[in-house]
């Protein structure tokens, strides 16, 4: 009887309760069915978090429990490390952007606090700077660029990491620009660069195009300054004195 009655909460796509029911204590009718339905709402509440992560496009998932906030993160006035870890900047749809050396720690501050906002029900997507402009080149070359970026302006928050390590086609620059003016007090962008934003013409490749691109961006902005050796170098001299 257990195994048909699972069977049935499964066919009626109750895989929650499915999974769980045989847990729940009965006291009185209306406190078993309760306690049921929590069960199932629990469920599909996970089960919806898992998609937007992996819908986010994230490489790989970093946590703010493992983000080490050292002296070489520079806090522009006004910013708080708890204001971003606690994602005070999308309500207003103000913009993070991350700048500093390589293995800084951009990358991991960037996905945690993005990997935070999608478990809390936010739509994000996670781009390196080189995969958005292919993706944009590809769906403008397909005539399918309009639909593409319509799906964004659904996005509450994009990340945009390594500007500055690839430079950009003309029409793909163009386009990127395109995706962050849409993005101007509409949502929120977090934007990793290993590059001052006087180097950014070289990524570009146009001065006017780079000099309204980062005037769009600044404005409502945070700029935190990473400094410092490299963690991965680091933390790879030191297994080494280990050895």
């Amino acid at each position: 009887m257990s195994e048909q009655i699972e069977l049935m909460m499964r066919q009626v796509k109750l895989g929650g309760m499915a999974k769980e029911w045989r847990s729940v204590q009965f006291e009185s009718p209306e406190q078993y069915v309760t306690d049921l339905l929590k069960l199932e709402l629990r469920e599909r509440e996970a089960n919806r978090i898992n998609r937007m992560v992996k819908t986010a496009g994230f490489r790989v998932l970093k946590t703010l429990d493992d983000f080490v906030w050292g002296s070489a993160i520079q806090l522009p006035s006004g910013l708080s490390a708890a204001y971003m870890e606690e994602l005070g900047f999308l309500p207003p749809k103000e913009n993070l952007i991350f700048m500093g050396t390589v293995g800084t720690g951009k990358t991991h501050l960037a996905t945690a606090i993005a990997l935070k906002a999608c478990q809390e029900g936010r739509r994000v997507r996670f781009y390196t700077a080189a995969s958005l402009a292919n993706i944009l080149l590809e769906r403008n070359n397909k005539g399918t660029l309009n639909n593409y970026l319509s799906t964004l302006k659904k996005v509450e928050l994009i990340v945009i990491d390594e500007v500055g390590f690839v430079p950009l086609h003309k029409d793909a620059a163009e386009l990127l620009f395109q995706v962050i003016s849409d993005c101007y007090e509409q949502r929120s962008l977090i934007i990793t660069s290993n590059l001052e934003f006087s180097q950014w013409n070289t990524v570009f490749g146009d001065n006017r195009l780079t000099a309204a691109l980062v005037d769009r961006l600044i404005h409502h902005s945070h700029i935190v300054i990473f400094s410092g050796e490299s963690y991965r170098l680091t933390q790879s001299m030191q297994r080494q004195r280990t050895r």
